[in-house]
């Protein structure tokens, strides 16, 4: 039996699942822009994980150019130096400038698009500092939280949940990584009104997540076999974004607290969601909605009763694992979720974003299978 995900009073049973807007699949990397077009992409924050990881997947992606990249540290010296994993005598990369260059560049026309990969704070800064960059048709992915509050003209960039708000958009807010994990996890509930009180969000996040700038927290000495809370409760920075996010997808109030967790690994988000629900589910009932909603969703995998996420299976890739089950006599929702939070939690995602706003395949350039080993 199919459960509900028509909004409005959930029942344990009732009327088939509403069509759903079809995803593009992936493209294969042969493919070639619709008429030739290429976005000329300006990388503001380059030396960073996010932004590392948003230039080695463009670079593999036919209908972007990297045509500036940009760190202070970096500026003026050879791209190799930036970019240490990707072989620059092969893909003719700029030499990175400092940011006070990115006015003239955008007046000369070097760049159309600008993806910004700042610490939380500083592109707002910024942008403040130098208002010819927030004027349009400049487009720009922002991949701070600086805006996902929908400030400036910005759109939120989750496609799985707001697909069509991204199409011809010139300002995206990239979500963060853990309320994409916890989003993709919830999303079918959320939108089909079963949830019936606030939503308790754990998860277990890789270093890389808390950026590049060295810290004791985060050195190898201090995390190296084991594995810490931080920020417990309703004060982590996601938990205003996460319930903004579930709430709008809900259209009722969704409390959240939220106990994140570093791991020690490098990359990955394994989550877990757990709330209360109005009418009770079988698990059966609950993954099939499921499996439903994220029928044509190409970076979304419902596992089959039984299975579970795992960090490592999504690794390098663009696409979410979810599973889902109900306890307690069917009366509480339990979803979990795994991504990579450099690719479907940041750069990946931003790319997603670019190709709708481009009208170009949601999926092209992007990497649908994880690399677990």
């Amino acid at each position: 039996m199919t459960a509900p995900v028509s909004t409005g009073t959930p029942l344990a049973t009732g009327p088939a699942v509403a069509p759903l807007p079809t995803a593009p699949a992936a493209a294969p990397r042969a493919s070639q822009p619709a008429a030739g077009a290429v976005a000329r992409v300006a990388v503001l924050g380059a030396s960073g994980y996010s932004g590392h990881e948003f230039v080695r997947l463009a670079l593999a992606h036919p209908g972007l150019e990297i045509a500036v990249l940009v760190s202070r540290e970096y500026a003026g010296r050879p791209a190799g130096e930036l970019l240490p994993g990707v072989d620059a005598r092969v893909t003719h990369l700029p030499s990175p400038v400092a940011p006070d260059a990115l006015p003239e560049l955008l007046a000369q026309g070097a760049f159309d698009t600008l993806v910004t990969c700042l610490p939380h704070g500083a592109w707002k800064a910024l942008a403040a500092e130098q208002p010819e960059l927030a004027k349009r048709p400049l487009r720009i992915v922002d991949l701070s939280s600086d805006f996902r509050d929908g400030s400036a003209g910005y759109v939120y960039g989750l496609p799985e949940a707001f697909r069509d708000t991204l199409v011809d958009a010139t300002r995206i807010a990239n979500p963060g990584c853990y309320p994409t994990a916890a989003t993709l996890s919830l999303l079918p509930a959320l939108e089909a009104g079963w949830l019936e009180g606030p939503v308790t969000v754990t998860a277990l996040s890789g270093v890389s997540g808390a950026g590049r700038a060295p810290s004791l927290r985060t050195s190898f000495a201090e995390l190296d076999g084991g594995a810490g809370f931080y920020k417990v409760g309703e004060v982590h920075q996601h938990v205003p974004e996460m319930a903004r996010v579930f709430g709008r997808l809900a259209h009722a109030e969704v409390p959240v607290a939220f106990a994140p967790q570093l791991a020690p690994m490098s990359r990955g988000i394994l989550l877990t969601a757990i709330a209360p629900l109005a009418n009770p589910l079988t698990p059966q009932q609950a993954r099939e909605a499921y499996a439903e909603r994220y029928e044509n969703e190409a970076f979304v995998r419902v596992l089959p009763a039984g299975d579970w996420p795992e960090t490592r299976l999504v690794k390098a890739s663009n696409r979410c694992d979810v599973a889902v089950t109900t306890v307690h006599g069917g009366r509480t929702l339990l979803a979990t979720s795994a991504i990579d939070n450099l690719v479907k939690g940041a750069a990946g995602q931003a790319i997603q974003n670019l190709n709708l706003v481009l009208g170009w395949p949601e999926g092209w350039g992007l990497p649908v299978h994880g690399n677990p080993w």
